[in-house]
């Protein structure tokens, strides 16, 4: 496994700057509601006690987490593939996405379509905080099939100018039906100079001839559907992990959350170690960080070793931002290559 070093960082954080590169998947809006339970009062309507909201705060969620990561990276194009609905959370959601100067010209909208909100309502009192059961607005449908054909002809329409392609496939009734995973797999046949790299739930099988980056858990569920992820060692992971990979000849990496990653190339199963933060964190987020800075790495010309490294000193930075999904910046990537002792870099 080739060791990251600082000039060659560096390197790869300069090429990351004329990338392009497009995510497809549901974009979701994330909500914070912070009501402060110290004004709260008796219902005169209902023996309740209302959530009186003073603050509100609104961020990038899902597949556009992974498009606010790239934006971050300044990498020169973002381009966004996905499907929104006529409904305020889409409003909301551009304006988010043109502030991080990612591109809306192939998002559609559809009215049989609702834009995906997660609504995380925290409790106050004094200095206390305490997370409520969040509020999701999600899909129960699939795409009706003309708005999925359209999403496929502009992403066909942009693909040649496109380093590499995302495929954020997160929600259980998303943008992903069986025909579009299809597609995008003989896509990928059809463009092998093209980096696509995909995440998924719950499918991560389907894409089994590009890129791929499933956690313990789905990875788990794809190797071993009979057994319990609980029940399984990363060593069973990383022999399974191998036999995939040297079947479909693509990388494969397996996230392990705070102990590190799994990385299969060419016939070699590898660990790569997560880099030590010190509490308080919020690992929210942290996937879609490294599967963003992942694909910048493997775009800019890394090793599939040296981008998996790129991506975890990216995940330790924004697993520091609390209550965001957050992002990274090539200035704290290199800050935090910095800080890591020289004799753990790297192990």
């Amino acid at each position: 496994m080739e060791i990251l070093y600082r000039e060659r960082l560096i390197e790869l954080l300069g090429r990351a700057s004329s990338l392009r590169v497009g995510v497809m998947g549901d974009f979701t809006l994330d909500g914070y509601w912070f009501a402060d339970m110290t004004r709260s009062r008796l219902s005169r309507e209902a023996p309740l006690f209302p959530k009186p909201v003073v603050q509100e705060t609104y961020n990038l969620g899902g597949a556009a987490n992974v498009a606010w990561n790239l934006a971050n990276a300044r990498i020169a194009r973002v381009y966004a593939f996905t499907v929104l609905g006529m409904d305020w959370r889409a409003e909301l959601l551009k304006r988010l996405l043109v502030e991080a100067r990612i591109r809306l010209d192939d998002i559609l909208i559809s009215k049989y379509w609702l834009t995906p909100f997660f609504g995380k309502v925290i409790l106050t009192a004094h200095d206390l905080q305490q997370e409520d059961a969040r509020l999701d607005f999600a899909n129960s449908q699939p795409l009706v099939p003309d708005i999925e054909a359209a999403l496929l002809a502009r992403l066909q329409a942009r693909l040649p100018g496109l380093d590499a392609l995302i495929i954020a496939d997160y929600q259980p009734v998303g943008i992903f039906t069986p025909q579009l995973r299809a597609a995008l797999v003989q896509l990928a046949g059809k463009n092998p100079s093209k980096i696509f790299l995909a995440d998924s739930r719950e499918q991560i099988g389907d894409f089994a001839s590009m890129v791929i980056k499933p956690n313990e858990s789905e990875a788990a569920s794809l190797f071993f559907p009979e057994r319990e992820t609980g029940t399984l060692t990363p060593q069973e992971l990383s022999q399974a992990a191998l036999q995939f990979q040297v079947q479909y000849g693509k990388p494969v990496f397996i996230t392990l959350s705070e102990r590190g990653v799994i990385c299969v190339v060419n016939g070699i199963s590898g660990y790569i170690p997560a880099i030590k933060v010190p509490p308080p964190i919020d690992p929210v987020g942290a996937g879609d960080t490294f599967l963003a800075w992942l694909s910048i790495g493997l775009a800019a010309g890394a090793s599939p070793w040296e981008a998996a490294r790129l991506a975890t000193l990216a995940t330790a930075v924004t697993i520091r931002q609390i209550r965001v999904t957050g992002a990274a910046s090539p200035e704290q990537i290199l800050e935090m290559y910095d800080a890591i002792p020289e004799e753990c870099q790297w192990e």
